[in-house]
């Protein structure tokens, strides 16, 4: 016999509060059409042969198979890598500097900051058209300074050894003011009783910054890391502006590749497995962070 003030147990949605589920639908319908029905649509036509009309026709892997013999993909593998090996550490270092000089009490120190800072908020296609006109052949400033201190203009733009240097310059000015105002929050958050007592203790400038301040960096060393590494892998629109890739694919990176498998040739399959290998790098560049991450 059930006891009178037994309670009823009830079903477990009626617990589920749809609230709060409703706030983030939008942002998860958002997600979910132009985040993951892409990447397995990605992969769908990564397996087929598709010109953009027309059926497409199941080649299997096919198209990496293609890509992976394709010398031009191999060197496009290759310019992301040395592109973002260069304009990372440089980076880090350059906005690191910055926010450390700037952290600290200098005249103009608001102005110092805003001018740093603003060619992040500078279009990328401008960037990249003004500084292909700083390393232009024969009217660029860079060639009138080199020929002014008695050297031999350099043709940048068609030269394949120096035309990564252009991107690399460009990205650099750029992206450090982006990240300098990341480094400065990160100054911020470090406790000023632990400098006070490092200075009562008589460490330096140095010792202070060495065993002190980079230390108490290190998760914000690791997000500038990934943000640069993840914006390098997918940079397009300034080697578009600037080189189109050449000279002789010098700076065809694997976006760049992408685009012009797809847009200018129409093979949408190998554009697709291009993206997927892409795709595969990230991946494993945030599985390396969180690695990282969960060790320390």
């Amino acid at each position: 016999m059930v006891e009178k003030n037994s309670k009823i147990k009830m079903p477990f949605w009626r617990n589920i509060k749809v609230v709060p589920y409703l706030y983030i639908l939008p942002n998860m319908i958002l997600f979910l059409v132009f985040m993951i029905i892409p990447i397995f649509m990605s992969f769908y036509y990564s397996t087929v042969k598709w010109n953009g009309m027309g059926t497409p026709k199941f080649i299997d892997i096919q198209n990496y198979l293609y890509i992976f013999q394709d010398k031009v993909f191999l060197k496009s593998i290759f310019n992301t890598f040395y592109y973002t090996v260069a304009t990372v550490p440089l980076l880090m270092v350059l906005a690191l500097f910055f926010a450390v000089l700037l952290n600290s009490a200098i005249p103009l120190r608001g102005v110092i900051r805003s001018a740093i800072y603003a060619p992040a908020v500078v279009s990328t296609v401008v960037v990249g058209t003004v500084f292909t006109w700083i390393f232009q052949d024969q009217l660029g400033l860079i060639n009138y300074l080199i020929r002014s201190l008695g050297g031999t203009a350099i043709q940048w733009a068609n030269d394949p050894k120096f035309a990564m240097v252009m991107l690399i310059v460009a990205t650099v000015w750029q992206r450090t003011g982006y990240n300098m105002v990341i480094y400065l929050a990160g100054l911020q958050g470090i406790p000023t009783d632990v400098m006070e007592a490092a200075t009562i203790d008589g460490a330096s400038t140095w010792q202070k910054f060495r065993y002190i301040t980079l230390p108490l960096l290190k998760n914000t060393h690791m997000f500038v890391m990934i943000t640069c590494m993840i914006h390098a892998f997918r940079s397009f629109d300034l080697v578009y502006t600037m080189t189109q890739g050449g000279p002789l694919n010098a700076t065809k990176t694997m976006v760049m590749y992408v685009y012009e498998q797809a847009f200018n040739k129409n093979y949408y399959g190998r554009a697709a497995a291009g993206g997927i290998v892409l795709f595969a790098f990230m991946v494993v560049l945030t599985l390396i962070r969180f690695r990282i991450e969960k060790e320390d």
